[in-house]
């Protein structure tokens, strides 16, 4: 079965053209690009989403607008960047204009309470997906994927778990803070700010701890060690590459670890040099499938 990595593969020789453009500091890879704009530097992502893949189809509009901002916000978090002003492209087949008086009110939530502007977009008809293109500036330096030591610690931001709890409660209609969370995700802005300037690599885990962190170790040309013990998680989540938690895993050297405050970063393991994933359960160890949240799958 074709993979979203195997047709991304498909793109990597014209990306590789953007290396000759001096202007364009980091490209393909990470969460966003980084383009130096002389004043300062631009960071962009863009990020679909799709109904009954990223939302279900029974959502209410506001939603839909409020999340699929926020998910594509979350990449700008992971690059060590607080966003400016976006754009959106929306495809609907909806002909009722209450329904887009209802996805523009999810707009302005997003732009209340994340501080961006909104400066233009298109929309089309046909089956419902939302593209969000978001641009941004960095904090400090920009956090890569590429930049893991062995003997760095692995942190993440938050609890794990409450996006596959909060779909299984939006099914059941019950109402929770997983289900909150799981319609309008937080992009982790403060906590971005506070590590920029000395985390040594980062990547949002929306597509799961195990892909995301994989992702880490590719790029950085290194292995990790998980305690899963040490993992937060909600009780009766087990599957650590199921995705949707708009948390940040980021890495860092001992010498930064009194900076993170224990209640609000979690050391969940450590950076190898075998190039291998390995889980600690009980003092058995598990080599891990390197999977995640995949939309051709």
């Amino acid at each position: 079965m074709i993979s979203e990595t195997d047709i991304l593969k498909t793109f990597q020789h014209l990306v590789k053209r953007s290396d000759a453009d001096e202007s364009i500091i980091i490209g393909s890879g990470d969460d966003a690009a980084v383009i130096n704009t002389k004043d300062k530097c631009l960071v962009h992502s863009v990020d679909i989403s799709k109904i009954n893949s990223h939302f279900p189809r029974n959502f209410l509009p506001n939603d839909i607008a409020y999340r699929s901002i926020a998910i594509a916000l979350s990449d700008l978090a992971a690059m060590g960047a607080y966003p400016s002003f976006i754009t959106i492209g929306l495809t609907c087949d909806e002909k009722k204009i209450e329904w887009y008086e209802r996805f523009s009110k999810g707009v302005e939530e997003s732009m209340n309470e994340f501080n961006f502007s909104l400066v233009g977009g298109d929309i089309t008809y046909g089956e419902l997906s939302v593209c969000v293109n978001v641009f941004g500036y960095l904090f400090d330096k920009p956090l890569l994927r590429s930049g893991a030591k062995p003997g760095d610690k692995i942190f993440i931001t938050g609890q794990l778990g409450h996006g596959q709890k909060g779909l299984e409660d939006f099914k059941r209609k019950n109402d929770s803070i997983s289900l909150e969370k799981f319609k309008k995700p937080t992009p982790q802005f403060k906590k971005s700010k506070h590590i920029s300037s000395f985390a040594s690599s980062c990547v949002d885990i929306s597509d799961g701890l195990i892909k995301d962190l994989t992702s880490i170790c590719s790029m950085s040309q290194v292995g990790a060690k998980i305690i899963y013990e040490d993992i937060p998680k909600l009780r009766g989540i087990d599957d650590l590459s199921y995705g949707d938690d708009f948390e940040l895993c980021f890495t860092t050297s001992d010498k930064n670890i009194k900076q993170l405050n224990k209640d609000d970063y979690f050391c969940i393991g450590e950076i190898t040099s075998d190039k291998e994933i390995t889980l600690l359960n009980a003092n058995n160890e598990v080599k891990l499938e390197k999977d995640g949240w995949d939309s051709f799958k």
